[in-house]
């Protein structure tokens, strides 16, 4: 839980400053190359669709011609397994890869800094979240933090404490409603809670079979033919693209 970490314990920083910056090594020291937009699925609580998430917006924006790199800092390597399975498939938009634990977040900066063509990085976070020196420089890093949770209590619960962290980092960011069912009263309870404790995306992902089998054959729900769910997460990725500038 986000507790067990401590985010919110930091001072509240007025912008982005160069303490901030040299806490994980960014864009090396007078580097003239475009700099890569950073964004992190984060949350105190597994099962919330962090991952489901990471890999469908990145097939989403690479399918829009933006170079993506995903990183993977969950040792459970979820996202690592699917993209195994895409490399397996042919024809589809190129996603590189980065695998490393969240406690070596350097060195994971310094890698992908040293790749060539990133416009977008997209990182999976693990659950738990409770590697304070970790989640602290990666969030810091972020452009943009979306902090997904279902409609269910807890991860209510762990969102807006989450959430409650950013804001106290200066750190921008927003919820995203994940796993929907809108005929249920907890849709509706779901909605006025997030919208009351900070930014919501304002289109939400249905809780859909589709969406979950992307994870089978390492596709996006964009390259699933037919697929439900495709306009969730590309309204989404609308929001995202349009938060970080891209």
């Amino acid at each position: 839980m986000v507790d067990t970490i401590s985010l919110a314990s930091h001072s509240k920083p007025s912008s982005k400053s160069a303490d901030q910056k040299a806490s994980a090594p960014m864009h090396g020291q007078g580097a003239t190359a475009k700099t890569a937009k950073w964004i992190v699925l984060g949350s105190g609580k597994g099962g919330c669709g962090k991952t489901t998430s990471s890999l469908n917006l990145a097939t989403i924006a690479a399918g829009d011609g933006i170079n993506v790199v995903l990183l993977d800092t969950d040792e459970q390597q979820t996202l690592s397994n699917w993209h195994r399975l895409r490399e397996r498939q042919g024809g589809l938009p190129s996603i590189r890869l980065v695998t490393i634990p969240l406690s070596d977040f350097v060195r994971a900066a310094r890698e992908i800094e040293a790749l060539q063509g990133v416009d977008l990085v997209i990182v999976d976070t693990p659950p738990g979240l409770d590697n304070q020196a970790g989640v602290s420089q990666l969030v810091r890093r972020a452009d943009f933090v979306l902090v997904p949770s279902s409609q269910a209590k807890p991860d209510l619960d762990s969102a807006v404490e989450f959430m409650g962290a950013l804001v106290n980092l200066n750190v921008r960011g927003a919820f995203l409603l994940t796993k929907t069912s809108q005929r249920w009263g907890s849709y509706r309870m779901a909605k006025k809670r997030l919208n009351g404790a900070g930014n919501l995306c304002p289109v939400d992902v249905r809780f859909l079979r589709d969406i979950e089998a992307t994870h089978e054959f390492g596709l996006g729900i964009n390259e699933l033919s037919g697929a439900k769910g495709t306009d969730d997460m590309e309204s989404v990725w609308q929001f995202v693209r349009k938060s970080v500038g891209i």
